[in-house]
């Protein structure tokens, strides 16, 4: 891939001021079929080898119709590469840097445009040129892919989108190839959240809005399955005209039963807990010291805390399981899918193909043997007057003409058979595949609605459980400190008389130590 931005080049004729060019052209132009295809296509036979771009449209949609899916061959080109106009000078054109290297075409290609894209973003070249930035690459692209809509006659829908420069960064860095698709053959997928635990600890006005718009996001994404039988019948009617259509990732059942088993494993029980004073409970304190109530509250509280935690594990084990077990319980509808793949529709595009092109080889082979006959008829009128010799001569190659023409018309009729069919089976196969991930991927988002329900109830059953628990703890601890305020004032007053009658005591010894001094005074 060659970026060369100021090499001048002089077309013959005014192609627009986006074309195509030719070159080292490898496509057999001596190919009855191919002069004829040619001969057809607006003005290429005058213009070759530069083409207008609806031309080259043209001529590649011919070429891979009447060619390359008849044959089941592809068709080589050569190299393409893509001028315009030359701003400073509209008589000359200058090379865009895009070229469609060692071009083919193919039964199953899209169109040139994408090949062309493709074949850029995954050149080696492209990707190690340290002059090209990913602007100056993607600015070529738009440019191409915006003549391609307005001079090629490509439809927004058939063109495909350019990766974001993260993205080609990354493809660069991991060596990975690009495969982009015309839009309509592209799934965009719409967002969605998946935030289990914000939904488990929501208020329950929340809880209920949300199930109530994922129940009918399931109940419409359900609808698909209960048609897809009736769709199998009509494609295998009709299925040529089958479009592809986007396989269901394999991964999304796994990824959906991986979140159930989140959103039981996230289930809580959320309880309230006692305050305690910042007091160190560890200290020793009898029922007559200041802080006694106060250290025995903080134990008590710390006690009763501990019990709530407790209690609230244990139901939300509790709960869990019985999720688990509902879960687990649930029943899983697989008719759909079991009719589906059980359904023979091969049978009747088989006998559907082999009819038509068996009519229709018939009479060709029908019209071939009578020319022939024709031909023999003629040559022994005016060969009547030769030798027996001849007229035997001309008979064996009659029979070896018809012998050899026949086998060649079976031996086509046969080919084109079994192509078409292999291409129809491909393709049904793929729509099957599709029907069945999108049935399964239903029945895993019918599991995780259940499951949402399932918590939003036993939530709000848990959270009455625990508050009755709490108010009922409440009020035992508040019987526990009016007893202990009255075991501590009980012995203050033992403590206040004790100290009394040691006073008084003191007071009789110091009596009566003045009596004796006395006496001892008077002796």
């Amino acid at each position: 891939m060659h970026w060369l931005k100021a090499k001048k080049r002089q077309p013959p004729v005014d192609l627009g001021d986006y074309r195509a060019q030719v070159v080292k052209s490898t496509l057999d132009r001596d190919n009855p079929l191919i002069k004829q295809l040619l001969d057809e296509t607006g003005q290429v036979t005058q213009t070759w080898p530069n083409l207008k771009l609806d031309e080259l449209k043209t001529l590649t949609e011919k070429l891979q119709q009447n060619v390359a899916t008849a044959t089941g061959e592809v068709v080589p080109l050569g190299d393409i590469s893509f001028l315009t106009v030359d701003p400073k000078n509209p008589k000359k054109t200058v090379e865009t840097g895009l070229t469609w290297e060692h071009a083919v075409v193919k039964g199953d290609m899209e169109n040139f445009v994408v090949e062309t894209v493709n074949q850029v973003l995954n050149d080696e070249q492209v990707r190690l040129a340290d002059d090209l930035t990913y602007q100056e690459l993607t600015d070529a692209l738009t440019a191409f892919l915006t003549a391609s809509h307005e001079l090629g006659g490509f439809t927004d829908q058939e063109l495909p989108t350019l990766p974001s420069e993260d993205e080609y960064i990354e493809a660069v860095e991991h060596n990975e190839l690009f495969n982009r698709l015309p839009q309509r053959l592209v799934v965009r997928d719409e967002p969605t959240t998946d935030q289990p635990e914000q939904t488990v600890k929501s208020s329950q006005p929340q809880s209920e809005t949300t199930l109530s718009e994922a129940s009918s996001q399931a109940a419409n994404d359900a609808e698909p399955a209960s048609a897809a039988s009736q769709a199998a019948t009509a494609a295998v009617a009709d299925a040529a005209s089958v479009a592809t259509q986007p396989v269901m990732p394999a991964a999304a059942t796994a990824d959906s039963t991986l979140t159930i088993a989140k959103l039981i494993q996230a289930f809580q029980v959320k309880t309230s807990f006692f305050k305690t004073k910042p007091l160190d409970e560890k200290q020793t304190v009898v029922p007559e010291s200041d802080d006694y109530v106060d250290v025995m509250m903080v134990r008590e509280t710390k006690e009763a805390n501990a019990f709530m935690q407790q209690t609230a594990d244990k139901v939300a084990d509790a709960y869990r399981e019985t999720l688990t077990q509902n879960i687990a319980d649930v029943h899983e509808d697989t008719q759909a899918i079991d009719d589906l793949l059980t359904t023979d529709w091969q049978t009747p595009i088989k006998q559907q193909v082999t009819q038509r092109h068996t009519k229709d080889y018939g009479n060709r082979l029908d019209n071939s043997l009578a020319a022939l006959d024709n031909d023999y008829q003629q040559a022994v009128a005016e060969e009547e007057q030769r030798h027996e010799q001849t007229l035997t001569k001309l008979e064996q190659q009659l029979t070896i003409d018809k012998a050899k023409t026949t086998a060649k018309l079976t031996g086509d009729r046969d080919q084109i058979i079994q192509h078409e069919i292999a291409q129809i089976i491909t393709t049904q196969k793929q729509y099957i595949e599709q029907e069945v991930q999108q049935l399964r991927y239903n029945q895993a988002e019918f599991k995780r609605h259940k499951v949402i329900d399932q918590i939003v109830a036993g939530q709000k059953e848990a959270n009455d459980l625990m508050t009755k628990a709490y108010r009922q703890l409440s009020s035992d601890l508040e019987v526990r400190r009016q007893d202990f305020i009255k075991e501590h004032e009980h012995a203050l007053g033992i403590r206040e008389d004790s100290d009394k009658a040691q006073a008084e005591k003191e007071r009789l010894q110091f009596a009566n130590a003045e009596v004796l001094n006395l006496e001892k005074r008077h002796d």
